[in-house]
């Protein structure tokens, strides 16, 4: 087992000691233990970051395709074209749209 030097506050010395008071732990059990907790933090913040921007993501995909379905049933014009890259409104809205909310 490694036994490394390492430099505390007087703050956080009295906060492990206060943690091993209160969880019954000898103070490197205590240290350890708190290391494996904080790292193991570390990780799940990433991953919560990670799904947060995946959510804000979604929810603006989600945000165009009402936008759309509201423009669909505003623009009825769309059902006279069998086409839709024909149908200038439609075009129209797709490049004002996208180029201003969603982008990736």
């Amino acid at each position: 087992m490694i036994s490394p030097h390492i430099s505390l506050t007087n703050e956080l010395d009295k906060r492990i000691r206060d943690y091993c008071s209160a969880n019954d732990l000898k103070y490197s059990q205590a240290v350890r233990k708190l290391l494996e907790q904080g790292l193991n933090n570390i990780d799940t913040n990433k991953k919560l970051d990670l799904n947060n921007s995946l959510m804000e993501k979604i929810y603006s995909r989600q945000i165009y395709i009402r936008d759309l379905l509201e423009q669909f049933y505003t623009d009825m014009e769309i059902d006279k074209v069998l086409n839709p890259n024909n149908n200038k409104a439609l075009q129209k809205f797709k490049s004002e749209r996208y180029k201003d909310k969603y982008n990736d």
